[in-house]
């Protein structure tokens, strides 16, 4: 039972009537889940559970979707008392939105449990000064762990390019679970475009009708489709971003490095998969001083000395930035799309040479791939499968201790073994 005595498949009762039964999805404009959710007690404010994100060993933060406008604050603590608030305030006005709500978690200990609720008043304004605010409606109480060197063990799954196929995305969630993963990282093109945010509600917030984020975080890696339609502005409204503690790198939201246990991991942003020049774009691309901003951010990230001093090394964008066909597409021309983002590969590759990646996970492709390293490059390099459930959706779970690290990759339908390789500690 949640804080107001309703149980949760009562809480969500019709979501997934209304925001998983279409069977055709044309266009995100098409989807229900932007109408008002009612349950058969009362009208819910919130249209999903909690999903939590960008836990790092100071800070996280929490998004959660909405049925009708409203305000809201998340309340947090080291016990389930709670006791302090988070609110995701901007020049000096609390929040409110249509369609989904957020706040930041800061000043947390490293390797430390936290717990928290999210709290949902509707609003409704008539002019400045009469308006009304309902009483809050409360999430049940959630618990987390912050990152940090300490730890003993660390783990994550791998999903990506799931183009909005919520069968797909529901039978990753489940091995994710099922695995017990430290958290999950989702790597790019989580939908096909974004013209409003049905998407986002449908497939990214409330995907199985559970709370498959809400204890264990996801990390969301931005895909080329994720950066299309007159909406994907707005991710950010859901897809959290990280702060930079540079001011010149304030414009890298989605860019991250952190330590858990004896795993580094760092996530990059190759951006779209064909030049800002190109007709397709119309002139709305402008990633080239965007990727070379990431490569001052990645020389300064890789010196944290938690990120150095860590036995294991891993990086993850979406482009491959390695292919062994002399023929692949690099990115850069006007015909056809990136097979591997060439660019980002000239940039960054020294990078990873001299701070010693072991492995870069990569998407992208639709079909699944590992290249062991070779004479030009000294990391290895996984590729994702695709969308499709029976044909080539993969699943990938990385799992380091003290004596080594290991991936595992698999047939998500019928869990066929596709390899299984293991890493040394870095010397």
């Amino acid at each position: 039972m949640n804080k107001d005595g309703l149980d949760r498949r009562t809480f969500f009762g019709t979501i997934t009537a209304a925001g998983l039964g279409g069977a055709t999805l044309l266009t995100s404009s098409s989807l229900v889940a932007d109408e008002p959710i009612q349950s058969s007690e009362s009208k819910r404010f919130a249209a999903s559970y909690p999903v939590l994100q960008n836990v790092t060993e100071n800070s996280a933060s929490v998004a959660w979707a909405l049925n009708v406008p409203s305000t809201g604050w998340v309340e947090w603590g080291p016990t389930p008392a709670l006791g302090k608030v988070a609110r995701n305030s901007e020049f000096g006005l609390n929040p409110f939105e249509s369609d989904f709500l957020s706040a930041r978690i800061i000043g947390l200990a490293p390797n430390t449990t936290y717990y928290y609720r999210t709290a949902t008043c509707s609003f409704t304004y008539r002019t400045a000064y009469d308006k009304t605010a309902s009483e809050p409606q409360y999430s049940d109480v959630y618990s987390f762990t912050t990152c940090g060197a300490n730890a003993d063990t660390a783990s994550f799954y791998i999903m990506n390019d799931t183009h909005n196929r919520i069968q797909t995305i529901q039978e990753h969630l489940r091995n994710a679970e099922e695995l017990n993963s430290d958290f999950i990282l989702w790597n790019g093109d989580l939908c096909d475009f974004y013209m409003d945010s049905g998407y986002v509600k449908k497939f990214l917030a409330n995907p199985n009708d559970k709370p498959y984020a809400a204890e264990r975080p996801v990390i969301f890696n931005m895909g080329n489709h994720d950066r299309r339609g007159s909406w994907a502005r707005n991710l950010k409204k859901f897809v959290t971003t990280w702060e930079q503690d540079d001011p010149k790198f304030y414009p890298l939201g989605f860019n991250y490095a952190f330590r858990q246990g004896p795993l580094a991991v760092v996530v990059l942003d190759t951006g779209e998969d064909k030049p800002d020049w190109h007709p397709a774009w119309s002139g709305m691309a402008n990633y080239e001083p965007y990727r070379e901003l990431q490569t001052a951010w990645l020389a300064k990230a890789l010196e944290r000395p938690e990120i150095k001093s860590a036995p294991y090394l891993v990086a993850a964008c979406h482009i491959p930035l390695y292919s062994r066909h002399i023929t692949a597409n690099p990115g850069n021309i006007l015909d056809q799309f990136a097979t591997i983002q060439w660019p980002c590969a000239q940039q960054w590759g020294p990078l990873f040479e001299q701070y010693g990646v072991q492995l870069l996970v990569a998407a992208h492709l639709h079909a699944f791939g590992y290249d062991e390293p070779n004479e030009s490059r000294s990391w290895a390099q996984v590729v994702g499968g695709g969308p499709d459930y029976e044909k080539n959706a993969t699943k990938m779970f990385v799992k380091a201790d003290s004596e080594k690290m290991t991936l595992s990759c698999a047939k998500l339908a019928d869990n066929a073994e596709l390899g299984t390789w293991t890493f040394k500690p870095r010397s």
